[in-house]
């Protein structure tokens, strides 16, 4: 792992708008990012990448984030997890953030959350004075 590229934080989310507003503002406030809109890309970065936070919807194509989530844990002990949902289907956000987790995700938001509980998390799960 010495010769990886060292990044603050990886976002997966499956929907370009949720994504997209996160990942404006995550670099505005000066943080590295790579973002994926699934979880099977998401997982090709871990393991290339070195981040200091993951940052994944639940409900997503392919791999989804509770997959996502047990394989990081796996993969990449020690990388906290921040799990965020708006539920799916027959579920609420809840539900799913409960599973999340007892499945490695360190913290988790329901959708909607506002950017300043969103950004309050962050800081505290990187242990960021800023």
């Amino acid at each position: 792992m010495n010769e990886q590229e060292k990044v603050d934080i990886l976002l997966i989310d499956d929907d370009p708008a949720i994504r997209g507003v996160l990942v404006e503002a995550l670099q505005r406030r000066g943080y590295s990012l790579r973002w994926a809109s699934e979880g099977r890309t998401a997982l090709e970065l871990l393991s290339t990448i070195a981040f200091r936070l993951v940052v994944t919807d639940i409900f997503m194509p392919n791999i989804d984030g509770l997959e996502l989530i047990m394989k990081s844990a796996i993969n990449n002990p020690g990388t906290p997890v921040l799990a965020i949902s708006g539920g799916g289907m027959y579920l609420g956000p809840h539900d799913m953030l409960k599973s999340a987790r007892y499945l490695g995700g360190c913290r988790t938001l329901a959708k909607p959350f506002d950017l300043s509980e969103f950004f309050e998390t962050v800081v505290s799960m990187l242990g960021d004075e800023s």
